[in-house]
């Protein structure tokens, strides 16, 4: 089991809960703690189920949670985007943040589901 830290897919995660604390810090007051702190939220929920999934044997749970809590992470980038609360551009950065996140997400649940099985 390789630590956390190392993984690809938390240091990505990481640095992408650095990008959306800086975004929700510049939010207008309106949106800032209502929609910026729950992107925030769902962002560190995402940080615990990859630390939690890389400590299970039985990891399925935790990575289908991970990917669905990345499907409303877009679904709330998209809602500040149409709100005018981010600009285009930044929506485009950190949708393709998300774009890098979600495939190797997907990847370790494929993975994991043929160990599951007995698959090597």
């Amino acid at each position: 089991m390789a630590r956390y830290q190392h993984l690809p897919l938390f240091q990505k995660t990481y640095a992408f809960s650095k990008e959306v604390f800086l975004l929700k810090s510049n939010l207008p007051k309106s949106l800032k703690h209502d929609l910026g702190g729950d992107l925030f939220a769902s962002v560190l929920r995402c940080i615990k189920l990859i630390v939690f999934a890389n400590g299970q044997k039985v990891r399925g749970k935790a990575l289908t949670e991970l990917g669905l809590e990345i499907q409303v992470q877009w679904v709330y980038l998209r809602l500040l985007h149409d709100l005018k609360a981010i600009s285009a551009g930044q929506f485009r950065e950190l949708s393709e943040r998300l774009a890098e996140i979600s495939p190797q997400v997907n990847a370790w649940k494929s993975w994991d589901d043929k160990q599951a099985r007995g698959v090597k």
